[in-house]
């Protein structure tokens, strides 16, 4: 049985793994995918195997990727 906390943790990497898809779906032609993988340390080919062959981006990947991608789309840290 999972608790309160595991429930919420999942609803939140689930939330993380919707909006990463999303917006890697919908700007794949402007990014630099082994750039990104570089920027998380993740396995080459993560990002482009997702893309190409639908292959699931494990959670751990998905955190990082919503880190760099909030950091990445936020115009707020521009001066």
């Amino acid at each position: 049985m999972l608790t309160s906390q595991e429930i919420k943790e999942q609803k939140r990497i689930k939330g993380y793994r919707k909006r990463v898809e999303k917006w890697l779906v919908n700007n794949a032609q402007f990014i630099n995918m082994s750039g990104l993988e570089r920027e998380i340390k993740a396995p080459k080919g993560l990002v482009q195997k997702f893309l190409k062959y639908d292959v699931p981006i494990k959670d751990e990947w998905i955190i990082s990727l919503h880190n760099v991608l909030k950091h990445l789309t936020s115009f707020s840290n521009l001066k």
